[in-house]
């Protein structure tokens, strides 16, 4: 039932001047590390105890065969474990098991054996590497980097994508400023492993600064190029950069039409794993909004406390009254009721938001009389801000916008009606949960998330069936 062709996207504020212009900050030494497992923990096989001392890279666990996709996870610290049952919030706004470990702080480095020739390491070596090193997509999708490579074929091109499309996040944009070599390097091994004879740096249009310094370390190789995309939303989706880089559909996976694709955080990830033998152990986090005092941004060692970093950005306005917390960005984020919990590899930014808008509706003007033109959004219209939802006024705005074709209204009214036929006919799975459909609303409905919990809803009766 899907009658609307995708969209190319909306212009939406960027609101990244706080951070984009400013050099990371590295905070690589926090008093505890909190290295999340699950939420019940019970799918990891543990390899330590309390008390016994571990150093920097170190394997602390890894999942349980048949319980889950293989996953590893390493000490971001050296020092000694204290607990491996420890309960913090985690990104997703869950309560996981985590392993606490406190910091010795002498960063003591476990063995590691470097590559400095990549033409004389075969690929199953270079993907066991990659597998033991625990990297995952960094983009937010935490997918092991590794299955994504296992058994290519017919794969001519990787992508990298640096449009970082969400609001407020400038990580990625730090990382390829401050790291360069690095990215190139990760598309390097990359594409050996592929086989791809092809490597792409998608970045949005308007960055002058990261294109010029992606095409000087570019240029030193006849076939990576660095393209610009349109700055629209959702401009990261990878339907979206594998048609702006390569005008190629695909119906379910960009292998289907020779592409693969890595965030630009990952592909630094896999240059440190197999030039340094360093496993996934931190990364750059974006720490901003209008409840932040001095935004940021900062390389963090992975399981480091969010207050610990808030707390270097001189902590949360108090006169902005209550503040709203959220984990990545504004548009997929997940806002949480605490402002403590652990900074995993998927956190790309800790955003503190007001928790309510200063008008009652976009422009003041009365629901009833608004209907948005979205292309037009200044940095003024503060609509990250939570507001109270007025009656659906039936503009049509977020089916119009959807960039996957679908009819989030529709599709919302069944999930609150746990239609589940509706939702199979109205295509409740190809929603991408970019939060255009709320961003658009001029009655300040959150469709996004009752669409999110009828996807849920959905996918886990299709399970219950098999």
């Amino acid at each position: 039932m899907k009658l609307f062709k995708a969209k190319k996207g909306i212009h939406i504020p960027g609101k990244k001047d706080g951070t984009a212009k400013l050099s990371s900050i590295e905070f690589l030494s926090p008093e505890y590390v909190y290295i999340p497992l699950s939420v019940k923990g019970t799918d990891f096989d543990v390899l330590v105890k309390p008390g016994d001392i571990v150093k920097l890279g170190q394997k602390i666990a890894q999942r349980s065969k048949g319980k889950g996709l293989p996953l590893v996870k390493h000490a971001s610290i050296s020092g000694e474990v204290v607990n491996i049952k420890e309960r913090k919030m985690h990104s997703s706004g869950l309560p996981y098991v985590c392993i606490q470990i406190k910091n010795d702080f002498k960063d003591t480095l476990v063995e590691v054996t470097p590559v400095s020739n990549l033409d004389k390491v075969e690929n199953s070596q270079l993907l066991e590497i990659i597998k033991e090193a625990g990297i995952v997509g960094l983009g937010g999708a935490g997918f092991p980097t590794f299955l994504k490579y296992g058994n290519v074929k017919d794969i001519d091109t990787v992508i990298l994508n640096g449009a970082e499309c969400e609001p407020y996040l400038t990580s990625d944009y730090r990382i390829m400023l401050e790291q360069t070599d690095r990215v190139i390097d990760g598309l390097v091994i990359l594409m050996k492993l592929a086989n791809a004879k092809k490597g792409i740096i998608a970045i949005k249009k308007g960055k002058k600064e990261v294109y010029k310094q992606l095409l000087d370390g570019a240029s030193k190789f006849n076939n990576i190029s660095v393209v610009e995309i349109p700055d629209e939303f959702p401009a990261g989706w990878e339907r979206q950069v594998v048609y702006r880089t390569l005008k190629r559909s695909y119906e379910n996976f960009p292998f289907e039409c020779g592409v693969i694709l890595n965030n630009v955080s990952t592909s630094v990830a896999v240059s440190k794993a197999v030039r340094d033998g360093l496993p996934l152990v931190e990364r750059f986090v974006t720490v901003s909004g209008e409840g932040i005092i001095r935004p940021q941004n900062y390389r963090v060692r992975i399981g480091t406390l969010s207050t610990d970093l808030i707390k270097l950005s001189e902590g949360l306005a108090d006169d902005m009254g209550e503040l709203r917390i959220v984990t990545g960005g504004p548009m997929m984020g997940t806002s949480l009721k605490t402002e403590e919990f652990v900074v995993t590899s998927e956190l790309s930014g800790i955003l503190a938001l007001p928790g309510e808008h200063k008008y009652e509706t976009p422009h003041n003007k009365p629901v009833g009389d608004v209907i948005l033109d979205v292309l037009h959004f200044s940095e003024h219209d503060d609509r990250f801000f939570m507001r109270d939802e007025q009656p659906c006024v039936r503009c049509g705005n977020c089916v119009k916008y959807c960039p996957a074709g679908i009819q989030p209204t529709l599709i919302r009214s069944a999930s609150i009606a746990k239609d589940e036929i509706m939702l199979d006919k109205l295509d409740v799975s190809k929603c991408i949960s970019c939060g255009t459909c709320s961003y658009v609303c001029p009655s300040h409905i959150q469709v996004s998330e009752a669409v999110k919990k009828g996807k849920a809803y959905h996918a886990a009766k299709n399970r219950n069936k098999k």
